[in-house]
């Protein structure tokens, strides 16, 4: 079927465009994992900033 996705075409790791797929797909995959771990991160300090009143510094009560 034209059109269809073929995996074995677009990884195939005889040729140098195939690599290059790969090479590309593993780099992306990095990169996602980083913004993910960094939004995670980021979202953990707000929710602990949060607990405190901006003012004291003190707990605040929930």
């Amino acid at each position: 079927m034209p059109g269809q996705f073929n995996f074995k075409e677009l990884f195939n790791s005889n040729t140098v465009r195939g690599r290059a797929n790969c090479a590309k797909a593993t780099w992306a995959s990095v990169g996602l994992i980083y913004v993910l771990v960094k939004m995670h991160r980021y979202n953990a300090e707000l929710r602990e900033s949060a607990k405190y009143c901006k003012g004291c510094q003190r707990k605040m009560c929930t």
